[in-house]
């Protein structure tokens, strides 16, 4: 599976280079995938201090950053897919931002995990 995907997707982003590259030129495709890195440091830097200064508010409450911590997963695979070049990686790094995604994602990951787990 995790084969498929390192192959599949570097031909996705090919595919869209060339598409987006062929129709407003290649300094213009440069630029905005520069632009999309730039900006998605920018959130995860802005984010993740968020997410220290909740969690550290959390733990001097005596509550368990459970949300933190799940919000800094996403967080983590959000950095890793925005600053790796392409459109495709761009937004789906762009959509774990998103509150519902990383909500649907969770559940999805929570049934997969569930059903693995054998007694």
């Amino acid at each position: 599976m995790i084969f498929l995907v390192f192959i599949i997707i570097p031909i996705i982003e090919i595919s869209i280079f060339i598409t987006i590259g062929t129709n407003i030129g290649i300094l213009n495709t440069i630029a905005i995938i520069l632009i999309t890195a730039l900006v998605g440091i920018f959130l995860v830097r802005r984010q993740g201090i968020k997410l220290l200064f909740d969690a550290q508010k959390n733990l001097s409450q005596g509550i368990m950053p459970t949300e933190e911590i799940k919000g800094g997963i996403f967080l983590l695979i959000s950095g890793l897919l925005l600053i790796t070049p392409g459109f495709f990686t761009d937004c789906i790094g762009f959509s774990f931002f998103l509150k519902p995604v990383q909500n649907l994602v969770a559940l999805q990951a929570k049934k997969y995990f569930k059903s693995r787990i054998r007694y």
